[in-house]
């Protein structure tokens, strides 16, 4: 397992027990996400990924996964594209970069927030070019561990 695949699955692991899985079925696509602070990522991996660790920097990683007739899912390429916004509607437009590794295709991107402020995510999600991106929206709350 890579080593970004495993510190994410950690992270899950540890900073979100109650709840579920994250992910959007879509037709035979699975869209997957996360939203943890950088501050929470062991120092050789953001230094690896070119991370800044910080208590009030946030970052979001999404993976798209296709069925395939085996009935397993297989890490595909995507483009996502979106922005962050707070309660006042400021809005700040996320660049998303790939990483690529052997077991999968993450898009990643960081961002600023303020503690205990209701952060909004818009963001399209293509990954077929044959259909529309997909429109994924959520809240999420961050805390400067």
């Amino acid at each position: 397992m890579s080593r970004l695949l495993l510190t994410l699955s950690l992270l899950l692991t540890i900073a979100l027990p109650a709840r579920a899985e994250q992910f959007e079925q879509i037709g035979d696509y699975q869209i997957h996400y996360n939203t943890f602070t950088t501050g929470f990522l062991q120092p050789d991996v953001a230094r690896a990924y070119k991370i800044v660790r910080s208590r009030y920097q946030a970052m979001i990683n999404i993976s798209v996964l296709k069925k395939q007739a085996d009935d397993s899912y297989k890490p595909v390429e995507a483009l996502v594209t979106g922005d962050v916004s707070n309660l006042a509607g400021q809005s700040t437009n996320l660049g998303f970069r790939t990483i690529r590794e052997k077991d999968g295709i993450y898009q990643i991107t960081t961002f600023n927030f303020t503690e205990d402020e209701p952060t909004r995510f818009r963001l399209k999600v293509r990954f077929d070019p044959n259909i529309p991106a997909h429109d994924l929206s959520f809240i999420r709350r961050f805390y400067g561990e």
